[in-house]
C-alpha cells in the first residue's frame, strides 16, 4: 500500500528547510540537501521518490538528515479511533487487531 506523504510532515520539512536555509535539490541522478530557498515542487517529487521519508519513531528522514517531528499522538489516536468507530467492519478491526499483535479473548 502506497500511501501519500502526509501534508503536516510536508509541513515540517519545508518549515524546516527555512528555518536552516537549506533547499532540496535534485543533482547528479538523486535528491541532496544545498543552502538556498526550498522549493515545494521539489520537496514534493522528493517525498514521491522516497529521498523524504518518515522514520518509524516518528522523526522524518531528509536527504539523510534526521529530524524530530512533534506528533501529538493523543489528538491522532483519537482521529484514528472515530474514524474506525465510523467506517471498520468487525473484521476490519479483527485483522488490524492481529496485524499489531493484540490477541483477542
Amino acid at each position: 500500500m502506497n500511501c501519500p506523504f502526509p501534508e503536516e510532515a510536508k509541513a515540517t520539512v519545508i518549515s524546516y528547510l527555512r528555518r536552516s536555509g537549506q533547499a532540496v535539490v535534485f543533482s547528479e541522478g538523486s535528491f541532496v540537501l544545498v543552502n538556498g530557498t526550498p522549493n515545494v515542487n521539489v520537496i514534493e517529487q522528493a517525498c514521491a521518490d522516497g529521498a523524504v521519508s518518515l522514520t518509524e519513531d516518528g522523526s522524518i528522514q531528509v536527504c539523510g538528515t534526521r529530524i524530530m517531528q512533534e506528533i501529538d499522538t493523543m489528538k491522532l489516536r483519537r482521529r484514528v479511533e472515530d474514524h474506525l468507530r465510523k467506517s471498520a467492519s468487525k473484521q476490519d478491526i479483527i485483522r488490524i487487531a492481529a496485524c499489531l499483535g493484540i490477541t483477542l479473548k
